[in-house]
């Protein structure tokens, strides 16, 4: 299904960016010049000291799985359009002078955000857009600001989902890493009826062929007709099944088990935890008389660490460990 897949809701927005030139101190410059240093300036996560001890806003939002954004400034050129050289000469192509080729009319901000989602309707994606509002709205206006009509229509969070729904593009091929059982996914979709399909589609061929043979042998008249009420019921049935089939493709994926954020980073902190667990109590694990040892230490580890409560301990959103 466009746009919604396994779970998670995947946004993708252009927004044009403004052209006139905009204050800088006593100075003047463009805005796609400052919106490129403010996306410079934004944090993006605490993962290294590479990167910085700064934390991303959007880890404020435990809907997030990726955020990112980026400036086009035109389409790409990806050369001529191909054509064998006989079919030019026989065209007068002279291949030395430029094709027409499609530029922006200004440069864009890309917005593109994966985050958890019950379903592809619009609201989800409204409460999400205002769940960021509320979390980082400062951010979002240091940013937004050089686009255009942004500073003119957004006040509050309201206006801000609206905004975004406005620069929204259908998202058609989305990206989702946590299927882990293919196997079981599949199961779990739903099936084509292709009985209920096919059989009207193949009475339509039968009904047509046999007015075929009576056009042909027996009644000109009373074959003819035979002939248009089964191209008209194969057609209609053709018609059923490519809708039915255009239906069942734009069904999502079910969520993957444990895929939303608040799971992946229990899971996370899980994954850390046990390791360092295992790597403690490896001697424990080797003796046989230590069963009772090990038990108690593996009872004191689901305690500390309690796998099945999401909110705590856990991985930090934003951040490679803790």
């Amino acid at each position: 299904m466009p746009t919604f897949d396994g779970g998670h809701y995947f946004l993708t927005v252009l927004l044009p960016i403004k052209t006139e030139p905009i204050p800088d101190g006593s100075a003047f410059t463009s805005a796609v010049h400052a919106l490129r240093k403010q996306l410079a300036l934004l944090p993006t996560a605490a993962q290294s000291p590479a990167c910085g001890t700064g934390q991303s806003p959007f880890a404020r939002n435990t809907r997030n799985h990726f955020v990112r954004f980026a400036i086009i400034d035109d389409v790409a050129y990806n050369g001529r359009e191909q054509d064998s050289a006989v079919w030019a000469l026989l065209k007068n192509i002279n291949p030395t002078i430029a094709q027409p080729q499609d530029h922006l009319t200004c440069p864009f901000l890309y917005f593109a955000a994966e985050f958890d989602a019950v379903s592809g309707a619009d609201a989800e994606r409204d409460s999400y857009l205002a769940g960021l509002w509320a979390t980082m709205n400062t951010e979002l206006q240091h940013i937004f600001t050089f686009c255009v009509g942004f500073d003119a229509n957004v006040n509050d969070a309201a206006s801000f989902a609206k905004y975004i729904a406005r620069g929204q593009l259908e998202t058609t091929m989305s990206f989702n890493d946590y299927y882990v059982d293919i196997a079981a996914t599949v199961k779990s979709l739903p099936t084509w009826p292709a009985d209920k399909n096919l059989i009207p589609a193949g009475a339509g061929a039968i009904l047509f062929l046999l007015g075929l043979f009576i056009f042909c042998f027996i009644s000109g008249r009373s074959g003819f007709i035979a002939m248009l009420l089964g191209a008209a019921v194969l057609a209609a049935g053709l018609w059923l099944a490519k809708a039915s089939i255009t239906a069942a493709g734009a069904k999502p994926f079910p969520a993957a088990p444990d895929s939303n954020l608040p799971a992946v980073l229990k899971g996370l902190f899980l994954q850390r935890a046990f390791t360092r667990f295992a790597i403690d109590n490896q001697m424990l694990a080797v003796s046989a008389s230590s069963a009772d040892e090990l038990h108690a230490a593996f009872g004191n580890f689901i305690a500390r660490n309690r796998p099945d409560n999401l909110d705590g301990p856990t991985q930090p959103p934003g951040v490679i460990g803790i």
